[in-house]
């Protein structure tokens, strides 16, 4: 997979993506880099079927997970029926096409 790069405050420890200007816990300003790794747990899901341009699909799920170093990040779903706390496989695709060229972006099947 494509590294999902996560940001670490030096101060505080709080792990943000995408990244801030400040720490949301202590509004610390510096910043060390971390790839999320492992699988990612489903901790939330939902349905949209107001999707942008360059989206062929009438609906599509979305997943907020988080991965085994406590990144936390959202990406497409592709999973007939989700289940809070099930184990997904992160993988880098294509989720859409504007201008004729793909858009990657994260996109998370059953592990």
């Amino acid at each position: 997979m494509k590294e999902l790069v996560a940001f670490k405050c030096k101060k505080c420890g709080r792990v943000a993506y995408p990244a801030r200007v400040r720490c949301l816990t202590c509004r610390g300003r510096e910043f060390e880099t971390i790839e999320a790794q492992g699988l990612a747990k489903l901790l939330t899901f939902t349905e949209s079927a107001n999707l942008p341009l360059g989206i062929d699909e009438r609906r599509r799920m979305l997943g907020i997970v988080e991965f085994e170093n406590k990144v936390k990040a959202m990406g497409w779903l592709k999973v007939a029926h989700p289940r809070l706390g099930m184990k997904l496989k992160p993988s880098w695709q294509p989720v859409r096409v504007i201008n004729e060229e793909p858009v990657y972006g994260l996109t998370l099947e059953a592990a």
